[in-house]
């Protein structure tokens, strides 16, 4: 028995050094710190000033902020009808991820990627108040629009973070993807938007992959179905937790939202290959024109366990 054990750490000691990603050891500006987490919806109020917000019903969503300023942000509603139309699943969840910096008590973004095409590339700020495990982010559309608060409880970083586990953890920017066969010929390559997924030091992840460039914005502040369906097309994004099996490389992502209403509850395997400061994502075989082929992503690292986990020690 004891024997078994000192290869399994031994086992998960190597797959560590071999996976390890090069990121500096060093704490998140202090302006920073207060919003640095993943981070849980826990009340959603909007109203056309603050004093007239309302609670809307039923929010779930998931905010991961990194100590180098990546951000990701999904908002959406519990139990979402499988009936609904792309207008009302696209007005029933948002999405979008890019850079943060922070002076005093405002936070400003910028969009990198956005599910809504009207929205890449823009600025917009946000006052925040932290109140121990609570982080409160008020927001005011340009010109006056409708105020939105939105109350984010902390996640807490898993107590013993494995060693197999920690190479994976951190922002990963798309780079390119395929149908590959075994010879390793991309037979269908693949165009995004700028795309990210995000592995997080408490067992969460969050994706958004958006569509091939040239969405076309909505022609008003609500898409039809057809605008909302030609802007989706090709997306994917959801959030959930997830599972790294260290000796097969294989992760297990599990949907607690997503853009389809019906993925909810779902789950997907995909085998992984981790060189700094890249990883690729290989999902499971399927056929092309009668041959094998696996779909793979590229992405390059945005972040590491270290600005995801400023207080991380190992």
């Amino acid at each position: 028995m004891i024997t078994t054990r000192v290869v399994v750490v031994a086992l998960g000691a190597l797959l560590a050094a071999q996976l390890s990603p090069s990121v500096s050891a060093q704490r998140a500006p202090a302006a920073m710190q207060p919003i640095v987490g993943t981070w849980q919806l826990s009340g959603l109020e909007r109203g056309s000033s603050a004093q007239s917000l309302a609670r809307v019903p039923n929010p779930v969503g998931m905010l991961i902020q990194s100590g180098n300023g990546y951000v990701i942000e999904i908002v959406s509603q519990a139990a979402r009808p499988a009936t609904l139309n792309a207008s009302e699943q696209f007005t029933t969840y948002q999405a979008f991820w890019g850079t943060t910096t922070v002076e005093g008590a405002t936070a400003s973004y910028h969009v990198d990627g956005h599910l809504d095409p009207g929205r890449m590339g823009q600025r917009f700020t946000r006052s925040f108040e932290r109140k121990g495990t609570q982080l409160v982010l008020t927001d005011t559309a340009a010109g006056g629009g409708t105020v939105t608060r939105a109350t984010w409880e902390r996640i807490p970083e898993l107590e013993a973070l494995p060693d197999w586990q920690e190479p994976v953890v951190g922002f990963w920017q798309w780079t390119g993807a395929g149908l590959l066969n075994a010879a390793g010929t991309n037979l269908r390559p693949a165009y995004r938007d700028p795309s990210v997924i995000v592995y997080t030091p408490t067992g969460h992840m969050a994706v958004l992959y958006l569509g091939p460039p040239g969405r076309k914005p909505f022609a008003g502040p609500t898409p039809t179905p057809d605008e909302a369906r030609a802007a989706w097309q090709g997306s994917v994004s959801y959030y959930g937790t997830y599972i790294v099996q260290p000796k097969t490389r294989t992760m297990f992502h599990y949907q607690l939202g997503a853009a389809n209403p019906t993925a909810v509850g779902g789950s997907f395997m995909r085998n992984f290959e981790i060189k700094e400061p890249q990883v690729t994502l290989i999902f499971p075989p399927t056929t092309l024109d009668g041959q094998q082929v696996r779909n793979t992503l590229t992405l390059k690292r945005l972040a590491g366990v270290r600005d995801m986990w400023p207080d991380f020690r190992r």
